[in-house]
C-alpha cells in the first residue's frame, strides 16, 4: 500500500520537473528520465502483453474445447518411444499405453502397448524353453489400423498356430506408414526378442512409398525433438491435448495428399523411369534383408496383403502380382492373401472398414490369419513343430532349434 503512494509520488514529481524542462526536449531523454510518458507507455506496453497472452490461452482453451466437443481430434492418440527409451527397449511405441483410439471417431479401437513397445499384451523378453516366435512386421496393415488388439492380423495368426504348434508367439512390430526400409529397422531391433521366423507383411503402396523420406527418419527427428528443452517439458502435456492430435492428424492428411496410394500398377511396370528404379530398390532391401535373416539362422517369409481395389478389379492386381513374382525370385517362401480374400465372396465393405477407411476389418483379417496359419503350419520351420503336436508329442525346443 505504502509503495503504491511512493511511486505515483515518483511519477507525480517527474511530471512536474519535466513540465519545467524546454517544451522542445527530446523525447529520449524524456523516456530516459522516467517522465509520465515513459511510465505511462511501459504501463501500456504491459497491460497489452497481458491482454494478448490471455487472449491467445483463451483462444486455445476454446479451440480444445472445441475440438473435444465435435469430436475432431481426440485428446489421446498412440505415443512412440523417446529418445532414452529407444536406446532400452526394441520396440518403437511409447510402453504401457492404454487407450481408445478414436483418430476416427467412426472406428475408435482399443490399442495396449506393453513393456518392450510392442502393440498387444506384454511378454518376457526373455523366450520361454519350447516356445515358438515369429516377428511380424509391416506397414498399418500388420499393425493394424482401427481394429482392436486382439483382431489385428498379427494377434489372429497367434491364436490361430497357438495350441496347435505348441506355444507360439507371434509379436506384433507393425509401423503406421512404413515400407521395407523402415521395417527392416524394426526386424532389427526385434532381434532381441529371439524371434524363430520374421514375417514381412507387403502391402501395395510399399513400392511407392520407397519415393518420400523414410517414416524412421521422420521418427528419429520427433525423438530428438521431444528430448529438446522446450518441447522435453511440455510433451508429457500436450501428447494429452486434442491441440496436439489434431496437429498430428493434419500433418498425416497433408503427407498422404502429397504421396496418394496408386492403383495402376501392372506387373510389369509402367513405361516411366520411376517404377522400375523404385521396384528394383524394393527387391535388393528384400534379399539384403533375406541375407541379413539368413546369417543368423532366421527364415523369412512375404505375405502379400492386397488393397480392397484388388479385390474387386482384375486389372489392378500388378502390384499383387509383382510382389509375389518379387519374393519367389528372390529365394522367399511367399503368401498371397489376395486368393482367400477373394475366394470369401464377402464384400468388400465387409472384408475392409469401408467405406470410412481402406484397411481390413477384423474379418478381413481373420482370414487372411487363416490362410497365414495354414500356410506356416504345413511348410517351413513350424511345419515340423505343428506336426509333431498335431501327433500327439511336444518335441524339446533343441529339435525344433528355436532355442537361441
Amino acid at each position: 500500500m505504502w509503495r503504491g503512494r511512493d511511486s505515483r509520488s515518483t511519477c507525480a514529481r517527474k511530471s512536474r520537473h519535466a513540465a519545467q524542462e524546454n517544451a522542445g526536449a527530446r523525447p529520449l531523454r524524456d523516456a530516459r528520465n522516467g517522465s509520465p510518458g515513459g511510465c505511462g507507455s511501459m504501463r501500456q506496453l504491459l497491460i497489452r502483453c497481458t491482454a494478448v497472452g490471455l487472449g491467445v490461452v483463451v483462444a486455445l482453451a476454446l479451440a480444445e474445447v472445441g475440438l473435444r466437443l465435435l469430436g475432431l481430434a481426440p485428446p489421446d492418440g498412440v505415443a512412440t518411444v523417446t529418445e532414452a527409451q529407444f536406446q532400452s527397449i526394441p520396440g518403437i511405441l511409447l510402453p504401457d499405453q492404454d487407450l481408445v483410439d478414436r483418430r476416427d471417431r467412426r472406428l475408435p479401437h482399443h490399442v495396449t502397448t506393453n513393456a518392450l513397445g510392442y502393440r498387444g499384451p506384454g511378454f518376457p523378453l526373455v523366450k520361454r524353453p519350447g516356445e515358438f516366435r515369429i516377428l511380424f512386421t509391416g506397414d498399418s496393415f500388420a499393425y493394424g489400423d482401427f481394429v482392436n488388439d486382439d483382431q489385428t492380423l498379427p494377434a489372429q495368426l497367434e491364436q490361430r498356430l497357438n495350441g496347435r504348434c505348441g506355444t507360439v508367439r507371434v509379436v506384433n512390430a507393425g509401423l503406421d506408414d512404413a515400407t521395407i526400409v523402415d521395417e527392416a529397422k524394426m526386424i532389427e531391433r526385434g532381434l532381441r526378442v529371439s524371434p524363430d521366423l520374421v514375417v514381412l507383411l507387403f502391402s501395395e503402396n510399399d513400392v511407392d512409398d520407397l519415393n518420400r523420406p523414410a517414416t524412421w527418419d521422420r521418427l528419429a527427428e520427433n525423438r530428438r525433438d521431444k528430448s529438446r528443452f522446450p518441447l522435453s517439458v511440455f510433451y508429457p502435456l500436450l501428447r494429452h491435448t486434442a491441440l496436439w492430435n489434431f496437429a498430428l492428424q493434419v500433418r498425416a492428411t497433408s503427407q498422404a495428399r502429397a504421396h496418394p496410394v496408386r492403383i495402376d500398377w501392372t506387373a510389369a511396370g509402367r513405361a516411366d523411369s520411376t517404377t522400375p528404379r523404385l521396384r528394383n530398390a524394393y527387391r535388393r532391401a528384400l534379399a539384403a534383408l533375406r541375407n541379413t535373416l539368413a546369417a543368423r539362422g532366421i527364415p523369412l517369409v512375404l505375405a502379400v496383403f492386397p488393397s480392397h481395389h484388388a479385390v474387386t478389379q482384375d486389372s489392378v492386381r500388378g502390384q499383387v502380382t509383382w510382389a509375389t513374382q518379387a519374393g519367389t525370385a528372390t529365394g522367399l517362401p511367399v503368401v498371397d492373401l489376395l486368393s482367400p480374400l477373394v475366394a470369401s465372396r464377402l464384400s468388400v465393405a465387409t472384408l475392409y472398414l469401408l467405406p470410412y477407411d481402406g484397411h481390413p476389418s477384423a474379418r478381413g483379417y481373420e482370414i487372411a490369419a487363416k490362410h497365414l496359419a495354414d500356410q506356416l503350419a504345413s511348410k517351413g520351420p513350424l511345419a515340423g513343430v505343428c506336426g509333431a503336436v498335431a501327433a500327439g508329442s511336444q518335441p524339446s525346443a533343441r529339435t525344433l532349434g528355436v532355442a537361441r
